[in-house]
Parts: C-alpha cells; sequence; structure tokens
C-alpha cells in the first residue's frame, strides 16, 4: 500500500499524519520522519518485519514481511509527483471549491470530479495479469483491487451530504456506503485466511505436475482434426 496515499485517505479532518510533513515538496517528495524517499525505503524492511510479528503473529512469514515491504518500496519510488490535496492547496482553493483537506480532486480541469475523493489505495498486481479470461485486457493497467474515500456534496443544502466509498476490483467497480466497505472488508480478511489455506494446498499438489510431450500433443490434435473431418463429411 502506498504510504503517501494511506496518510491522505486516512486523514478525514485534513491534518497531517504524525508521521508525514503535509507541507508540499519539491519535486512532490514526501518527509517521513526526517527521511528521504530513498532512506525510508531502506527503513521498511525491518520496520515491516517487527510490526508483522507483533500485529499479525499467526500469519507472520520473514517472506511474507519482506514481500509486503518490497511492494510498498516500489509504491513509494513510482509516485514522486503524488496530487496535491486542498489542504497543501491552501484555504483559497479549500473555499472556492468547498474542498475538504484530504481532497486530491483538481477541480476546474478537464475529466476532474464534481465530488471530492482521496487518492485510490491500489494492490500492485494488475487486474489483466490474473484474469485468465481476457476481460480485464486493454483496460489501461487497472488495478486488481482498489479503494478511495468519495464525498458528494454538490448543493449541499438541499441535497444532503454523502460519504461513499469506491471499491474497484479490475473493470468493475461498487460505490457504497462506509458500514457496507467494512462489511467487504471483513469478509475479504476472512477470505484471505482460507485462501491463503487453497494457496498452501495447492502448492503441495503442484509438486506432482509435469509438462507433456509436445510431439503427442500434435498427434493427438491432428487425430482430433480428422475426426472432425470425418463427422462433417458423415453428416452432408
Amino acid at each position: 500500500m502506498n504510504a503517501t496515499r494511506l496518510n491522505e485517505a486516512t486523514q478525514p479532518t485534513g491534518h497531517p499524519h504524525p508521521l508525514l510533513d503535509d507541507q508540499p515538496r519539491e519535486h512532490g517528495e514526501p518527509v517521513m520522519l526526517g527521511l528521504n524517499r530513498e532512506q525510508l525505503c531502506a527503513a521498511l524492511p525491518s520496520a515491516i518485519d517487527e510490526a508483522m510479528q507483533a500485529a499479525l503473529p499467526e500469519r507472520y512469514t520473514p517472506d511474507l514481511a519482506a514481500e509486503f515491504a518490497q511492494q510498498m518500496i516500489a509504491e513509494l519510488r513510482q509516485d514522486p509527483d503524488r496530487k496535491q490535496t486542498a489542504t497543501q492547496r491552501g484555504p483559497e482553493w479549500m473555499n472556492k471549491w468547498g474542498c475538504p483537506g484530504f481532497c486530491v480532486e483538481e477541480h476546474g480541469k478537464p475529466g476532474a470530479l464534481e465530488c471530492h475523493s482521496t487518492l485510490p489505495v491500489e494492490t500492485t498486481l494488475k487486474a489483466a495479469e490474473i484474469d485468465s479470461s481476457g476481460y480485464s485486457e486493454g483496460s489501461d493497467g487497472l488495478p486488481w483491487m482498489s479503494a478511495q474515500v468519495v464525498v458528494n456534496d454538490e448543493q449541499a443544502q438541499a441535497y444532503g451530504r454523502e460519504t461513499r466509498v469506491w471499491l474497484g476490483y479490475g473493470v468493475h467497480l461498487a460505490e457504497i456506503s462506509p458500514a457496507e466497505a467494512r462489511r467487504a472488508l471483513d469478509a475479504l480478511r476472512a477470505f484471505t485466511v482460507r485462501l491463503s489455506a487453497v494457496v498452501d494446498f495447492a502448492e503441495q499438489v503442484a509438486a506432482d505436475d509435469f509438462a507433456g510431450n509436445p510431439e503427442i500433443a500434435r498427434l493427438d490434435r491432428e487425430a482430433d482434426d480428422r475426426r472432425a473431418e470425418s463427422a462433417a463429411g458423415g453428416d452432408r
């Protein structure tokens, strides 16, 4: 999960996260605990390893902690020019567009949403990488899963204010309430435990897998073709 995105997505009051200086930096470089991006990346593996042992002892393995750290490092390095929050843009911007502090929408630009939103948190895994149906091909590199907070408050005195969670899964998007998002999160947490058991078992079963003989496969296909031609001739 992208650390800078996580900060913005979890600060509804617009106040900076205690580990992140919320002031704009040259070239979009965040400063956390006095560390620049590369120093933070260097510190992440040991910090995540320790945190996972404490918070998720039943799921912790050194390999899993290292994989999670590498995912975070990859996202930190690929997002040097993150969007500014409304807080960073300043009071004039916030008053003009009625933005809460966390909003990163570039209001007034073509394609900008009329609502207010956080940056999405996304999986590094892309939908097309695991969609064997091919349905996600050409989806412009959509992540496998994403989530962001969206606030609709246009003409709020008449229609009210509504907070929603956009939960993306490949080319699909669910716009749900925070309560429904909590249910989805609980279901996902329960599913990951069962998924872990499935993956563990699949790895055991896959130990007996082997490659076939290409020549035998070719002869089998040719035999199928001859049978199909013979059947077609009999129908005439």
